[in-house]
């Protein structure tokens, strides 16, 4: 009896069905196939790239962060199921400590947790403190427009005082 060549494993089904999305994309980004796209991470080719993944994670933050049956994780390294896009984005967010699709510009930052850290110093942020950002910077606008105000009398009252003693404010001359 013939094997036939064209019957895919239920793995290979479910993980070209996984993909789907990403090779819609790739097609609308007009790139040739395989190429890597911006914002997608390398898909898992095998069980082995889950199981390198949870490696470097811990299959116990794995379990809690993604919210899985133990026995989900088995059959994810076993072949028999393939793991969901979500988890797998969720794998490598955890493993890279860095979303998808950043650019190069974040390559020395990390997320340590729910602080945004910067690799080799000790300069980290909260997500708090990213958002007061734009209050900080009107904060210091508004410090630097008074600065200016401030200079202004400053050299208005150098012209028009006299100041021989330090309790006479103002003399007129």
């Amino acid at each position: 009896m013939a094997e036939n060549k064209f019957v895919k494993s239920s793995y290979e089904r479910a993980f070209s069905a996984w993909f789907s999305e990403y090779e819609q994309e790739r097609r609308h980004q007009k790139k040739r196939k395989g190429s890597r796209l911006t914002g997608f991470p390398e898909p898992p080719a095998s069980p082995e790239n889950i199981a390198h993944m949870l490696e470097q994670i811990g299959v116990k933050k794995a379990l809690a962060t993604l919210g899985v049956h133990r026995s989900t994780i088995a059959r994810w390294l076993a072949g028999k199921a393939v793991i969901p896009r979500p988890s797998w984005l969720l794998l490598v967010l955890m493993a890279e400590g860095r979303l998808p699709g950043m650019s190069e510009d974040w390559r020395d930052f990390r997320f340590d947790g729910d602080t945004l850290c910067q690799i080799g110093t000790r300069i980290h942020y909260t997500a708090r403190e990213i958002a007061g950002w734009p209050y900080q910077l009107e904060h210091s606008r508004a410090l630097a427009r008074r600065v200016v105000a401030l200079e202004k009398e400053k050299a208005h009252l150098l012209k028009v005082g006299y100041f021989e003693a330090a309790n006479d404010a103002l003399i007129a001359v």
